[in-house]
């Protein structure tokens, strides 16, 4: 079944019109922004907001429908061409946030690590105190002083905030190898933290 009102509305955005684009976002916009919400997990939903998807979605409709790449035929030919469009920028957007620099695991909380750290937020935002950060450097320079070279040069690559997969490339190690020293560095720390009370 042929459906002329889409028809005639995508022609007539494919000429510029003005009040036809924004009849065609009045006719779906918030079914869009329901079918988003309803697609973002809780976490996703904490970093994607599903009007600005929508938003990505019409934009980009929009343009490829001035290029006159779309054709419409059937009943709900249109509706389903924007689901799609939809449904690929959510999907995209959901695979930034997960890929691994901004991974959404790391937001777990660290209590789920076996302790329950506070945080004093106005320490935090204020920085350490000069000896602090003294304190600090003395404890990664004796630290240091233990590892073998290629060690020491993982542990800078980490501190520097490469990833474990960027490190094991540039030290030409597996990243499991990595991930041990990490792990063992991490405890030590620990242990001397807890003995420092």
């Amino acid at each position: 079944m042929t459906d002329p009102v889409s028809r005639q509305l995508l022609a007539r955005v494919e000429s510029g019109d003005e009040q036809a684009a924004q009849q065609l976002y009045d006719r779906y916009v918030h079914r869009l922004i329901a079918l988003a919400r309803g697609r973002l997990s809780n976490k996703l939903a904490r970093r994607i907001d599903p009007e600005d998807v929508v938003q990505s979605a019409y934009r980009s409709f929009f343009a490829r429908a001035a290029d006159g790449h779309f054709a419409v035929t059937e009943t709900g030919d249109l509706w389903r061409l924007m689901v799609a469009i939809t449904l690929n920028k959510l999907r995209s957007k959901a695979k930034f946030h997960r890929a691994r620099k901004r991974n959404m695991q790391m937001e777990d909380s660290l209590s789920a690590h076996g302790r329950d750290y506070h945080f004093d937020p106005e320490k935090i935002a204020s920085g350490p105190t000069p000896d602090e950060a003294a304190a600090v450097a003395e404890d990664l320079e004796r630290l240091m002083e233990d590892l073998r070279p290629v060690e020491r040069r993982m542990l800078e690559l980490r501190l520097q905030d490469y990833t474990l997969e960027e490190i094991a490339e540039q030290v030409e190690r597996s990243e499991r190898t990595v991930r041990r020293l990490m792990g063992r560095l991490r405890d030590r720390l620990n242990m001397e933290l807890e003995d420092a009370g």
